[in-house]
């Protein structure tokens, strides 16, 4: 919003130089170079700039005592007011500030307090139809309400202190509202809920009225819920559960998780993440059957974090037990089985160094039937150290 007399000048000269126009000053009726400040030194009163060809007026600036302060009126090359404003002694905008169609009606309209948004901004169709509303505090929008030709919503957001008339309704300061969004073809796209600001639920539907995504509170807690279609149906795809803080809005995806569960395109759950104090302390994973693929349980803080992990093939049969570390390290007993059910095979690795690393140090074997085949001392070279015959399961 800073107005810098240079390059606007500069702007104008080339739209007159691409149009092959000239654009004269005047100042009192006397011929003025705005370029040259020596001409504009100590005036006060009113600088006007015409086309010389059609003689359409193309701008109006304010001067007080040679200094750009007061009134700027901008023009298009048909001599229709485009937009105005007030600028103050360093050149922002100061006060209301408006922009407007070729037919004269209102375009946009806001105040600035030295050149920043303050307060409420409206915007308005050529037919003079409202479009966009939005209230500014400090730089940041704290409301807003959009409209489609027909009048519709297709967007609102709310503050948590009423701060227009028009949000008085809609944002639920006179009690809980349904308020249904629509696209700009006036198709019903959403709708949400709000009461004293706080938004309660969100709703949003595909092209085919089917829901496409929903956000709401329950138990103090923010879920959010995404689908997708299946056979001209809505299922659910993923729930993110949402750790209570009020310090986030229903919309932020963002914030500490209470648990995030996926579910495939046949409504079967495939995936379910729990956790606490920010942390992931258990993640459980199915087949499209229904059968458990895996389950993870995270136990300790920092170095002493340990994951004891269990997956199963399709039939939901036991095929490995592992112990990791935070980073994925194997720690302590590893144990795969047959097919059977029966231990085939169990490894056993070193604490971790002080690098994080861990080293196989032991291998044990068993065939179908239970037999010990394999009884080894990994030493640290890889190589192996097998126990005698006589040592191993008759």
């Amino acid at each position: 919003m800073q107005r810098l007399p240079a390059l606007l000048l500069l702007a104008l000269g080339t739209y007159a130089a691409g149009a092959h126009a000239i654009i004269r000053c005047e100042f009192n009726g006397k011929p003025v170079n705005p370029s040259n400040g020596a001409e504009t030194a100590g005036l006060t009163g009113l600088l006007r700039c015409r086309d010389e060809n059609t003689g359409q007026l193309q701008r109006e600036q304010e001067l007080q005592d040679g200094k750009y302060l007061g009134k700027e009126r901008f023009f298009d090359r048909e001599g229709k007011l485009q937009r105005e404003r007030s600028v103050n002694e360093r050149g922002n905008s100061q006060g209301r500030v408006a922009e407007f169609w070729p037919n004269g009606q209102l375009k946009r309209e806001e105040f600035a307090e030295n050149g920043r948004t303050t307060g409420a901004v409206r915007r308005f169709d050529a037919n003079g139809r409202p479009e966009r509303l939005s209230f500014h505090t400090e730089g940041q929008e704290q409301f807003v309400v959009e409209y489609n030709s027909a009048g519709q919503p297709t967007r609102l957001q709310c503050p948590r202190a009423s701060v227009l008339p028009e949000d008085r309704k809609p944002c639920g300061f006179e009690g809980a509202t349904d308020t249904p969004l629509f696209t700009s073809a006036g198709a019903k796209a959403g709708q949400v809920r709000y009461e004293q600001g706080r938004l309660l639920l969100s709703t949003e539907w595909t092209s085919d009225g089917l829901v496409a995504q929903q956000m709401q509170f329950e138990e103090g807690r923010r879920v959010h819920r995404s689908f997708f279609t299946e056979g001209g149906k809505s299922v659910l795809r993923e729930e993110r559960i949402f750790a209570p803080d009020e310090q986030r809005f229903l919309r932020d995806t963002r914030g500490p998780l209470h648990s995030l569960r996926r579910f495939g395109s046949n409504g079967q759950m495939t995936e379910q993440h729990a956790y606490a104090d920010g942390r992931e302390v258990l993640l459980e994973r199915w087949y499209l059957n229904g059968a458990p693929r895996e389950r993870s349980t995270r136990s300790g803080t920092g170095d002493a974090t340990r994951i004891q992990r269990e997956l199963r093939d399709d039939e939901g049969k036991l095929t490995r037990r592992e112990l990791l570390t935070a980073e994925q390290q194997p720690t302590g007993v590893q144990q795969y089985f047959h097919p059977n059910g029966r231990l085939g095979r169990e490894d056993r690795y070193t604490a971790p160094d002080a690098r994080g690393r861990t080293r196989l140090e032991a291998r044990k074997q068993w065939d179908e039937s239970g037999k010990l085949t394999a009884d080894d001392t990994i030493l640290e070279d890889g190589s192996r150290q097998r126990k005698a015959a006589s040592g191993l399961d008759s």
